[in-house]
């Protein structure tokens, strides 16, 4: 275990190892060049878990949330909770479910609130009403208390609402598009997912259940299910209320002349894809490199994780089943992501620097990796980044940060593994930050007419 360095101390080590990462950087391009440093594994291995990585994106930029916003969820949460806990005042002790309300959500939110921190807020309630909503759902089943009339009155009310909007979002018109595509991606974002809970659960159909369609009590669910559909409901409810206020501020900034961007993001999304069905799947590459493998060495591990984290399994596809050309913004971006995930495979390889015949790793190289993407990362992001930019980034950002030798303090054996593992996220997140820019690009340059 590295000991603990005085500060000034920690600096000018740091500093020292980054030094030597930029020694190592073109000394390690080429596979199977030798060791990027003269330090030993267990100091670089330390020294990944300290060094410097950027911010979360949502540090440069988030969806405006307002007082008003944050106190309506803050509010919402309260009533979930207040009546969980009247309802389970009535039940006896229950061995199958421990009753947590909202776990201190609830308390935490109106701290936030109380502070002004509006989008903590927003994030504590929202993180709290999974358990007071699955709470509640329960208590209702075991009491028989489950009132479906009234499920499917409030899930056919978000359906209504996420129409209403997905149609007011057309024909998403912009003024500036590396501003607003950031608010229409949020926004689409909690559209699709509101609409996705009430689907997935049946919510609307429950209604049909009661009988003689009379608006009355009583159920044959399972209190874990209720508890389900419950906590899917009340999610939704709070998606759509955060795709409404988020549209209600991009529209307030639509003043003057704009572009309508969604035949421009449908025509991209076409684009895209066509470029991703040129890419190896994943299950090529794993039947290559690891099925068909006489052993499973560093390399071949290296060439999965590669796959894994980049390319498709067997075919292409954004977000997922439900996304269509009722969310433009969110299908570009997903064939996007997959285009610049593809291109990213391809730099990777091209640089990888693990040899079929290694049979360990250095964790130097790690280091270096990690020097070489904070370098690109503040070329091409910055500071200061476009809006749209940050939500196409993100996921390469996360990859550096986890990109760290034992990352959760959680070591495998060999330590080969722990190593390459760092090290293949530290070039997919470099890779992806040179490969983003030119997707971004497609995505917001659109002439106007």
């Amino acid at each position: 275990m590295v000991p603990e360095l005085p500060s000034t101390g920690r600096r000018r080590f740091l500093g020292g190892l980054a030094g030597l990462a930029g020694l190592a950087g073109g000394a390690t391009v080429i596979v199977g060049a030798t060791e990027p440093t003269a330090l030993p594994d267990p100091v670089t291995d330390w020294a990944t878990r300290e060094y410097p990585t950027p911010p979360e994106t949502n540090s440069l930029w988030r969806p405006t949330v307002t007082e008003d916003h944050a106190s309506t969820v803050v509010s919402l949460l309260d009533d979930v909770t207040s009546e969980g806990d009247r309802l389970w005042k009535r039940i006896e002790d229950d061995t199958d479910h421990h009753h947590t309300g909202a776990g201190g959500w609830l308390e935490t939110a109106r701290e936030e609130l109380q502070a002004g921190n509006y989008h903590e807020a927003l994030f504590d309630a929202t993180y709290g009403m999974q358990f007071a909503a699955e709470d509640l759902g329960y208590a209702r089943a075991k009491l028989d208390r489950v009132d479906r009339q009234r499920l499917a009155a409030q899930g056919t009310d978000v359906l209504d609402r996420v129409e209403t909007l997905t149609a007011d979002l057309r024909p998403h018109p912009v003024a500036d598009p590396g501003r607003d595509l950031a608010w229409y991606f949020e926004i689409e974002n909690e559209l699709l997912s509101a609409r996705h809970h009430v689907e997935r659960y049946e919510i609307v159909d429950l209604g049909s259940d009661a009988d003689d369609g009379a608006d009355t009590p009583g159920s044959t669910y399972d209190p874990h299910e209720m508890g389900t559909i419950t906590a899917g409901l009340m999610k939704a409810r709070i998606e759509i209320e955060n795709a409404e206020r988020w549209h209600g501020h991009l529209s307030e900034t639509l003043d003057g002349r704009t572009t309508p961007y969604e035949d421009h993001l449908l025509a991209v999304a076409e684009t895209f894809r066509d470029e991703v069905e040129t890419f190896p799947t994943q299950e090529a590459i794993e039947s290559k490199f690891v099925d068909e493998a006489d052993r499973y060495g560093p390399y071949e591990f290296a060439r999965a994780h590669l796959a894994d984290w980049c390319l498709p399994y067997s075919f292409p596809s954004p977000w997922g089943a439900d996304v269509d050309d009722t969310v433009p913004v969110l299908e570009a971006v997903g064939y996007g992501t997959g285009v610049a995930r593809g291109r990213a495979h391809e730099f990777a390889v091209e640089h990888l620097v693990v040899d079929p015949d290694d049979r360990g790793f250095d964790s130097g190289h790690v280091l270096a990796e990690k020097r070489r993407a904070r370098s690109v990362y503040r070329s091409t992001v910055g500071s200061n980044p476009p809006a749209f930019l940050t939500r196409l980034v993100g996921r390469a950002v996360e990859d550096l940060q986890v990109a760290k030798v034992g990352f959760a303090g959680s070591y495998r054996d060999p330590m080969w593994k722990e190593r390459v593992e760092a090290y293949i996220y530290a070039l997919v997140g470099r890779a992806k930050l040179r490969k983003f820019p030119a997707v971004y690009r497609t995505l917001v340059e659109k002439s106007r007419k």
